[in-house]
């Protein structure tokens, strides 16, 4: 199929009208076998591990909106009209051309490079390359993608479909199956205990929900129930496969306990894709080769957070090199499952990037940790895999096995403004990587001030619905508005998205609602959220909703029932209907 998209004198023109002006002349096009966009390819005049390239500036951009790393780990949305306002570590972009059609403009991954946007002051687009080890340089390769079309929802979906082609690294999240806990209700001891947790602990939190009558059917044991120890540099490192000694029997009586007493049907255990957070002691856990890794994030991470290579877990690392972690991943999860365990959330994936040095660069080791890892849940826990801390391309791009991924940094108990963030990031992240991974919008507290508000969210998003409720700290009646009596949970058909009036607004900064959209077969569900707040209590905010928000309805009429005011009316498709909502309100139509 021949492409619409064309290069001359430093401009990229779609069907003849130049979309792309000021375009550095190291860039060049290579057609798109599928026809949905063009890809674009960069190749340097001198070899280095850091490239930048113009990309330039979007002719007839209205409005647009991004997401992007704010630190390694975690993405954050926004929105805006000049290509200044794109931030660094940018790695999405979709906006709204001034002839109402869309623009879809993502960097991309190829070894040993990996390519981020970031906006100018000049309004000119650039891309950054980084292999994130200075012994692994390179002149360039495929670094976006670029693809106009009338529709949002359908051009991402499109463009995911050529982009994986293209990439041949993963595959999407259609093609991939979701864990079977994720039908289940769950419970995961992180805020309930923090590092904290115990046996007695697990013990405790289980007889609070079973005394409700809303018990867990999976359990995640978060951080706190392995062996470490803290080096002399600062960082704690694995010390030992075992549970620790707030676990006298060892993990197996902790999952007999969940199982045998409780109903929990799967048990989930936690530990970072390094082992812990400072990695593996060498001294410990001898004959995987750990080597002292210190942490170099790049250049794109370090514009946000400078002090992020020394920050929170020390300089060092203790890597399993990529030779030997698929041999690491086996013996660590063959021992957990011998004791019983269901599956694996494995943290801290992105800190890959940074501990490359020596080793390949970083898209060359986290290929050999994802391949370990997926390999590994998949021979010992039939795929019940959560990755988390996992928002780099690489891991969207790169994951054949795993699908569900943390899509959005933690729910926060004591930061009321994070609350709407949570929602906001959650579902921008969603538009195009949720083509490639399935969103986990994480855990929340029932009887928490928002607990509400996250359990209508939840009950949107198609993903997983767990709580992190501490013992005796329970909103049993909003449990039993999400969880069925057999200890399941319904959930929608695929990731929430913001409906398409939405999708290029900040609803923490502007005055207006956050919509989701989701389907349940034939039915559409249609959320909206006051995501504003401020220490003086914030505002209301108004916004319309109507069967037309849910795209691929057909035609007709609609039975509309709002959740909570317990009201049906009829509507036809384009009708509308307003609604007002104060500081932390929500609405489920």
């Amino acid at each position: 199929m021949g492409s619409s998209f064309r290069r001359s004198d430093g401009t990229i023109a779609l069907e003849g009208a130049p979309l792309l002006c000021g375009v550095e002349a190291t860039l060049s096009l290579v057609d798109d076998p599928s026809g949905v966009g063009v890809f674009v390819t960069a190749c340097a005049q001198e070899g280095s591990s850091r490239l930048r390239f113009t990309l330039g500036a979007v002719v007839d951009l209205e409005r647009f909106t991004v997401c992007h790393r704010y630190e390694p780990y975690w993405m954050k949305a926004g929105a805006g009209t000049r290509l200044a306002e794109v931030p660094p570590e940018t790695q999405s972009l979709l906006g709204r051309l001034a002839d109402g059609r869309w623009l879809l403009l993502v960097p991309l991954v190829e070894e040993p490079f990996r390519f981020s946007l970031r906006g100018r002051p000049d309004d000119l687009l650039e891309l950054l390359g980084e292999t994130g080890d200075p012994f692994t340089p390179g002149l360039g390769g495929l670094a976006a993608f670029v693809a106009v079309g009338a529709d949002p929802f359908e051009l991402v979906r499109a463009g995911a479909r050529a982009v994986a082609a293209r990439l041949d690294a993963g595959r999407l999240r259609r093609e991939k199956a979701l864990p079977d806990f994720v039908d289940r209700f769950g419970w995961c001891t992180w805020d309930a205990f923090y590092q904290a947790v115990s046996h007695d602990a697990v013990r405790a939190g289980l007889a609070s929900f079973a005394a409700g009558g809303v018990s867990p059917r999976f359990v995640i044991l978060d951080d706190g129930w392995q062996r470490t120890a803290r080096r002399p540099t600062g960082e704690q490192r694995l010390t030992a496969f075992p549970a620790n000694e707030r676990f006298p029997g060892g993990l197996a009586a902790t999952v007999a306990l969940a199982k045998g007493e409780f109903g929990v049907d799967r048990f989930l255990v936690w530990h970072t894709i390094v082992g812990y957070w400072g990695g593996v002691d060498p001294e410990a856990l001898p004959g995987y080769g750990v080597v002292d890794q210190p942490r170099q994030f790049g250049e794109g991470v370090l514009a946000h957070v400078p002090h992020f290579n020394h920050d929170w877990w020390g300089s060092l690392v203790g890597l399993v090199p990529p030779r030997e972690i698929a041999r690491f991943f086996d013996d660590y999860h063959g021992y957990l499952a011998a004791q019983g365990v269901d599956g694996v959330k494995v943290d801290s994936q992105a800190v890959l990037e940074a501990v490359s040095h020596r080793q390949g660069g970083r898209v060359a080791v986290t290929r050999a940790y994802r391949a370990a890892l997926e390999g590994s849940a998949r021979r010992h826990f039939a795929g019940r895999l959560l990755n988390c801390m996992a928002n780099a391309q690489e891991a969207f791009y790169g994951s054949t096995d795993s699908t569900l991924l943390r899509t959005s940094i933690d729910f926060f108990p004591r930061s009321p403004a994070s609350h709407g963030a949570h929602l906001y990031a959650n579902a921008q992240v969603g538009v195009w990587f949720g083509e490639f991974m399935h969103p986990d919008w994480d855990m929340f507290q029932s009887a928490h001030e928002w607990g509400a508000y996250h359990a209508a969210a939840r009950a949107l998003s198609g993903g997983p619905v767990y709580v992190s409720d501490p013992p005796a700290a329970h909103d049993f009646a909003l449990l039993r508005r999400l969880v069925c009596a057999d200890g399941t949970v319904l959930r929608a058909d695929g990731p929430a998205l913001p409906t398409r009036d939405t999708l290029l607004r900040d609803p923490t900064r502007e005055d207006c609602l956050l919509k989701l959209w989701n389907r349940v077969g034939a039915a559409g569900l249609v959320g909206a959220f006051n995501c504003r707040w401020s220490p003086e209590g914030g505002e209301r905010l108004a916004g319309e909703v109507g069967p037309g928000d849910v795209p691929g309805l057909e035609d007709g009429d609609f039975a509309a029932f709002r959740h909570g005011a317990a009201t049906v009316e009829r509507l036809r498709r384009d009708e509308r209907r307003p609604v007002s909502l104060g500081p932390g309100g929500w609405a489920l139509f």
